[in-house]
């Protein structure tokens, strides 16, 4: 019997795969032609994600503002609790600082001692809070006051003995960034003077020559004892250079200050310079050397020999920063050297100095 081969299903399987195909091809096309996408939805589509975007970065920008902001008053907050505990630490402490010794600039602390006239050992005073106590508030609004402008004309305080008289305006030079005047300097040299007056045994024996004084001795051809001469007669100071302990000579040099230092204790001429400045330091050093022979020579009639005495431009003191505040740190120099302190201040503390200094001028007082 002979087989037939069945095309028909053979086909019908093979036109029913042929439509399945078609009918998925045609659904295609009717999902992708019967519903188009039109350009205006695109563009709002794209917008809204813009939008959605932007709304996101908004509200982290504002997250992470406000979080900078608690942190930052965090940190204020920590830094005022600090400083009124510090401050609160050293009025405390006030009456009993000289007999502690602190860690103030930069952690360093520094005994001194060395001898004095009789051989004997003379303890200086170690480093104390004495010269960082913070003002009070009363103390702050007098300064305050007194830099005003309706002070400018004003004589605020007269001092008898050296007839210096400050007005408002004279004591503006005090203010931040002004550079200091011969007034102010030469008044806070009479207060050094007479602080130590009052306590001769906190404080070295010291003359403090006023700013005019190299300007005389130097004028003709860069030395001029006889300028000089009556400068020092015993019967106005009441005692002989040659039995002071230190001697400071400041020395202004058109727009900057210094200070030169004749230390009889240690047998050595110092010169002080806030800018490192050591163009004229040896020629007024020589001078100085000059000027106390001849000084000796004709106030006690004695010759002395200064040419083994070391000449010393202090190169490792305290710098200014700026181009103004030489005046204050050649008074620091000044104040601190006639401690007996080691020069443990920098530029940082000369705001405070300012402050302070405008202060114990208005009480004609210098603590």
């Amino acid at each position: 019997m002979a087989v037939v081969p069945n095309h028909g299903s053979r086909s019908r399987n093979r036109y029913r795969s042929i439509s399945f195909r078609h009918s998925l091809d045609s659904r295609k096309k009717r999902t992708i032609s019967d519903k188009p996408v039109s350009s205006s939805a695109c563009k709002n589509t794209t917008i809204s994600r813009l939008s959605l975007r932007q709304d996101f970065h908004t509200c982290c920008r504002g997250f992470l503002r406000i979080k900078l902001w608690v942190r930052a008053s965090l940190l204020l907050k920590k830094k005022a609790a600090r400083r009124h505990h510090r401050d609160d630490d050293l009025c405390s402490n006030h009456k009993d600082s000289k007999a502690h010794v602190v860690e103030v600039v930069d952690d360093r602390i520094e005994g001194h001692s060395s001898t004095d006239g009789s051989g004997g050992k003379k303890k200086l005073v170690e480093f104390s809070r004495e010269p960082f106590l913070p003002l009070k508030e009363e103390e702050v609004a007098q300064v305050n006051s007194a830099f005003s402008e309706t002070n400018r004309m004003k004589i605020l305080v007269s001092h008898k003995k050296s007839s210096i008289q400050i007005t408002g305006s004279t004591l503006q030079c005090l203010m931040p960034t002004q550079w200091l005047n011969d007034e102010v300097v030469n008044l806070y040299l009479e207060l050094l003077k007479e602080r130590e007056t009052r306590d001769p045994q906190k404080f070295f024996k010291c003359h403090f020559f006023n700013t005019f004084f190299y300007i005389k001795l130097a004028r003709d051809s860069g030395y001029n004892y006889q300028a000089v001469r009556r400068w020092t007669a015993y019967s106005k100071l009441g005692y002989n250079l040659i039995d002071c302990d230190i001697i400071f000579v400041p020395i202004h040099l058109g727009t900057h200050w210094a200070v030169a230092v004749i230390n009889n204790r240690e047998h050595k001429f110092m010169y002080f310079d806030s800018l490192n400045d050591e163009v004229f330091g040896p020629t007024i050093l020589d001078a100085l050397a000059k000027y106390l022979v001849d000084e000796v020579k004709d106030k006690n009639e004695k010759d002395i020999d200064v040419s083994s005495w070391d000449k010393i431009l202090v190169n490792e003191s305290p710098k200014q920063q700026n181009k103004y505040d030489c005046g204050m740190f050649m008074l620091k120099y000044i104040d601190f050297y006639s401690r007996g302190l080691s020069l443990q201040f920098s530029q940082k503390h000369m705001p405070y100095f300012r402050l302070r200094t405008t202060k114990e001028i208005l009480r004609l007082q210098a603590d």
